[in-house]
């Protein structure tokens, strides 16, 4: 495997190590799960710390894998053990995307959204959510998901729904698909 020294000589640039490491984009990394109900409603997180909702999910952690962060973050916030395995979109997000204060300096995102099935009566019934964080969840209309996101935020969900039923894991940019859809069968 070629050292990232030998990556920048080979690219005609000489740089240190800590210099090539320097220039590498930083960038946040996030999950997602999605997860509805029988009747293809997707739940949706009403937060304490914002006016939009959110599927489940969070921020992944230096040493975890998505995956990780993806069942830690459904442990955390709904109080629910899920195993989790399937990618359904990976988004890059800029950092230029609204709503986030100046002062945290967002750098962009790239975030994950994995499957989290669909989900019979016992296992709604076993929710249990993250006092002091999460007010509530709800099972929502796929089509009401853009009056209650935030517009990246229902992109995704709506890509990532399609994804789940159709064409398997998509690209996103900004919750828009880069990658073309598969043919009709």
């Amino acid at each position: 495997m070629e050292s990232p020294r030998d990556a920048a000589d080979s690219a005609g640039t000489a740089m240190t190590v800590a210099a090539y490491g320097a220039s590498r984009a930083t960038l946040w990394t996030g999950v997602s799960v999605l997860i509805t109900d029988a009747a293809g409603r997707i739940l949706l997180q009403r937060v304490t710390y914002r006016t939009t909702r959110l599927l489940p999910g969070g921020g992944v952690d230096t040493t975890e894998a998505p995956t990780e962060a993806a069942a830690r973050e459904v442990l955390e916030e709904l109080g629910v053990h899920l195993a989790v395995s399937r990618t359904l979109a990976v988004d890059w997000v800029p950092s230029t995307a609204p709503g986030f204060d100046p002062a945290t300096r967002f750098p962009g995102e790239i975030i994950y959204v994995f499957d989290g099935g669909t989900w019979d009566s016992d296992q709604i019934a076993a929710i249990r959510p993250r006092q002091g964080e999460i007010e509530g969840v709800d099972f929502i209309d796929p089509a009401d998901l853009p009056a209650l996101m935030a517009p990246g935020n229902s992109r995704r969900a709506l890509a990532a729904l399609h994804a789940r039923a159709t064409v398997g894991a998509v690209v996103l940019e900004d919750g828009y698909p880069i990658t073309p859809p598969a043919p009709a069968s």
